[in-house]
């Protein structure tokens, strides 16, 4: 009975010993990653996106480059998860950062909406971001050249 006792004590000792228990300070060490966005240089129905990585390393992102407001569910513009899940399904992959792109033939008339998430080592959203803009420009069909003239030269 002792000599069960023992080598139960003993291998209970040694399995305990055996596991590798995480340490405290390495779970608090986990990489934060985060990114910021912006649209600028919103002129002559053109807008660059801009996106870099503020703290962390790059894991992989997916974007939203131009979507309509109007085309996106208000849901998604109030909560931080389904703006993410949004992203997720209806993004495209980015392969580096930082991130940049001129969009042309952008219409006026209608606010419009890019985001993006990043993902961390694990391959889980880290931060997602978006922003809403206000295309600027010529309506389609308007030009500034040709111009026929005053109203008052026009002969009617």
């Amino acid at each position: 009975m002792k000599r069960i006792l023992l080598l139960t004590a003993v291998a209970l000792a040694a399995f305990l010993t055996g596991c590798n228990k995480p340490d405290n300070q390495q779970q608090g060490q986990q990489e934060t990653v985060e990114v910021s966005l912006e649209v600028t240089d919103i002129a002559d129905n053109c807008a660059t996106i801009k996106a870099s990585l503020t703290s962390g390393s790059f894991h992989g992102a997916r974007i939203i480059e131009m979507l309509p407001v109007a085309d996106v569910p208000a849901e998604v513009l109030e909560s931080e998860i389904r703006l993410t899940d949004y992203v997720i399904e209806n993004g495209s992959e980015i392969d580096a950062m930082p991130y940049e792109k001129t969009l042309t033939d952008v219409r006026i008339g209608a606010d419009m909406f890019t985001a993006i998430i990043v993902y961390d080592a694990s391959g889980r959203a880290a931060d997602a971001v978006c922003v809403q803009w206000t295309p600027a420009g010529l309506p389609d069909g308007w030009s500034t050249d040709n111009n026929p003239g005053e109203l008052g030269e026009i002969e009617w």
